[in-house]
């Protein structure tokens, strides 16, 4: 996450706007990580935190999805489905999923609004012909973002459950983790080490 980070700083001024925002995020979850970590070493709560980050991670991925949209309907069921997540998000605080415990429903909700519209903006960039879709950070991005959401959604979909299994396959599912967030990561690099280029389809400017 640093590497990518730095290089993301190092060529922040030659980003579009998509990978400027992705470099913000990038860096707002070290920041968090880290304080997760400072937090965790003093034995203080941190799912809350966890809880607060989702709302913000999808609302950023909203943001990616909007600009690269693929008509004006497409950006409007993107914000009408993040404001509905964002109410269930809500009710849940204060009834089924408060603050101190996991986030196990509406998470999964969040996974599936990536995974949904990642596949939605992946089709429409894959059936434009004159754009080269492995030259396109587009691609790279959203890429990363459906793989690491479905891993999630079956790593973590059953979260209360899972905390009954051995912690061997625990360990197993939290070493998975590592794995995709890797390799989520080494999409985002080869997202910003692409040229900026222009789709023709919709909106799915870089």
């Amino acid at each position: 996450m640093c590497v990518v980070c730095g290089i993301g700083i190092r060529k922040y001024k030659l980003l579009p706007f998509p990978l400027q925002l992705l470099e913000w995020y990038i860096l707002f979850s070290i920041v968090v990580d880290g304080v997760k970590d400072v937090m965790v070493y003093h034995n203080i709560h941190t799912l809350w935190i966890d809880q607060c980050f989702s709302v913000l991670e999808l609302f950023l991925f909203v943001v990616l999805f909007h600009h690269w949209r693929t008509s004006n309907r497409n950006g409007v069921l993107i914000w009408i489905s993040f404001l509905l997540y964002l109410i269930f998000w809500i009710i849940g605080k204060f009834s089924f999923e408060p603050l101190t415990g996991p986030d196990t429903f509406s998470c999964s909700i969040s996974q599936i609004i990536q995974i949904g519209f990642g596949m939605w903006l992946m089709l429409a960039l894959l059936k434009d012909n004159l754009t080269s879709w492995e030259k396109n950070p587009m691609f790279w991005v959203i890429s990363g973002i459906i793989l690491y959401a479905t891993a999630s959604f079956f790593l973590f979909g059953l979260f209360g459950a899972m905390l009954t299994v051995p912690r061997q396959i625990m360990r197993l599912v939290y070493l998975a983790n590592m794995f995709f967030i890797i390799l989520q990561y080494i999409f985002f690099l080869r997202a910003f080490l692409c040229k900026p280029v222009l789709g023709t389809a919709g909106n799915l400017q870089s």
